[in-house]
This record gives structure tokens, sequence and C-alpha cells, in this order.
């Protein structure tokens, strides 16, 4: 909220600190990106039965991935002069679907993972905390462009509340580095 401003504020949204501009631009296509991969095996990491909702969830969030990759391309062109309103104007649009499409990813995922809410406990509750924090983030985005501070600051504390519930289905699922805890098992029981 405090930072400089990377573009004006208003049409066409001239670049006005391009370093600034592709940091910034960088960060959320690829907290979008990194999100959309690890949407992707949700369902299998709740131990959810494979289906055709659970396979149209990975479908889903790999095509969130694409259109965030998609974005990240324009952002490194919209420095480029004669590219710019171009590519300021396919990133946003690339971007805001890439979240609704990994909003939908994540509901599905809640929707795959309910049936098996009971047996799977507090692990089968993220894919729903996830798909609300996404929503959320979608909300903040369309609140933030009224560019007051109360827009602003809700957007701040939303996407601060999104990375906390990331960081808990990461170490929930005790993440990817180590043993998983079907495998921790499998190697107590010999």
């Amino acid at each position: 909220m405090a930072a400089p401003k990377v573009q004006e504020q208003t049409v066409p949204y001239r670049i006005t600190n391009p370093v600034l501009f592709e940091l910034f631009w960088l960060s959320i296509a690829g907290a979008v990106a990194f999100s959309a991969v690890a949407a992707r095996p949700i369902t299998r990491q709740v131990g959810a039965p494979v289906s055709r909702l659970s396979r149209t969830s990975a479908a889903v969030a790999v095509l969130a991935l694409a259109l965030a990759t998609a974005a990240t391309v324009c952002i490194a062109l919209a420095p480029i002069p004669a590219l710019q309103a171009v590519a300021i104007t396919v990133m946003t649009n690339l971007l805001n679907g890439a979240a609704v499409i990994l909003a939908v990813s994540l509901t599905l995922s809640t929707i795959a993972c309910w049936r098996i809410r009971g047996t799977a406990g507090r692990l089968a509750a993220f894919p729903a905390a996830l798909a609300v924090v996404t929503i959320a983030m979608i909300v903040a985005i369309l609140a933030s462009g009224s560019h007051s501070m109360i827009g602003l600051s809700f957007a701040v504390v939303v996407a601060v509340l999104n990375g906390l519930v990331w960081f808990g289905w990461a170490r929930a699922i005790g993440g990817t580095l180590g043993p998983s805890p079907t495998q921790r098992i499998l190697v107590e029981d010999g």
C-alpha cells in the first residue's frame, strides 16, 4: 500500500517503474501458478477416490497454470513500449481468468473430498478453506480496483490469509520433501 506506484492510475495504465512492475506482477503470476500446481494433486493427497470430478479438478488446475504461464510471458513483454498496452490488457485478463479457474478447481476438489471427510478428518477441510480464500482473493482484487485505502487494505489482509491457509495445507500434507504419512506408516510397520 505504501510502495511506489508501478503504473499510472488511469487508462492506458502506462508503466512508470519497469523493474518494480516486473517484480510486482511476476510475484502475483507466480502465486497463481504455484497455487495451481499445488491444487492439481489435492484430491489424491486427501485420499479421495479417483473420479470424473477429481480428474476434472486436476485438469482445471492445469488450465489455470497455463493461463498464469501465458500471463508471465505478457508481464515480461510489457515494458517494451510498442507492446505495453496489449501486454497489460492480455496479462490482466489472463491473470483474472487463471484466478477464477483456480477457484473452480479448488471448489471441485472440495466437492470431491467432501464424501470422505469422516475418514480424512481435518485434512478434508483444507480444500474448502483453500477455495474460500481463493474466492475471497478474487473479491479483494475487485475491491482493490477502487484505489481506496479500504479496498487495498482488504486485499492485503486477504492475501496474507490466503498465504497462511496455503502454508497450513503444506504443513498438513507434510510437504513434498519427506515421505507421505502413508509411506511413514508403511516403513514403521515394516
